[in-house]
């Protein structure tokens, strides 16, 4: 029993060792130099430095191109397209005037999803909400308007997550 326990702790002794020989030689320098007063005269002693020689990696500068509109994540999910569809096609003017400016889907049921359009620039289209129902590439359009959307036809608990407030509970209508 004590041949057991005199190996092990003689390995554990090893790994510590190696493990703090390790430590020692990939610890970065550049910091503790950075607070070392330079002089430019001798060292008072004769004695051989011990301190190894530190080096400095070059710095590489990367850019980083701005994102194109292709790799901006679709706000609507991987449903955006079926949606956006849904709406340009159910919403007069929508497909030439109006943009996507927010969507969201309902954390209590993800086939309800609510769409705040606004004008794409140098149009004239009102800022609109469109309440859309479905999922699995089919959506349709439920209701739309300014105030009070979906009110009365959609569970409240989704309206509620879709952050509709409706006018019967005290406040107004929008995403």
């Amino acid at each position: 029993m004590s041949r057991r326990l005199l190996l092990a702790a003689a390995i554990v002794l090893l790994f510590v060792g190696a493990g703090a020989g390790l430590a020692l030689v990939t610890r970065d320098d550049s910091s503790d130099t950075a607070s070392e007063p330079t002089s430019t005269s001798a060292p008072a002693s004769s004695a051989p430095s011990t301190s190894a020689p530190t080096t400095t990696a070059p710095v590489t500068t990367t850019t980083t191109a701005a994102p194109t509109p292709a790799d901006v994540p679709d706000p609507c999910g991987a449903e955006g397209a079926t949606i956006k569809a849904a709406i340009d096609n159910g919403v007069d003017g929508a497909a030439a005037n109006a943009q996507i400016d927010e969507c969201r889907l309902a954390a209590v049921d993800p086939s309800w999803a609510a769409v705040r359009l606004t004008a794409k620039p140098g149009s004239d289209f009102d800022t609109i909400t469109v309440l859309v129902q479905g999922g699995g590439g089919s959506w349709a359009i439920v209701a739309s308007g300014a105030t009070n959307v979906g009110c009365g036809t959609a569970p409240q608990q989704v309206l509620v997550d879709l952050g509709i407030v409706c006018s019967s509970t005290g406040g107004g209508g929008g995403l």
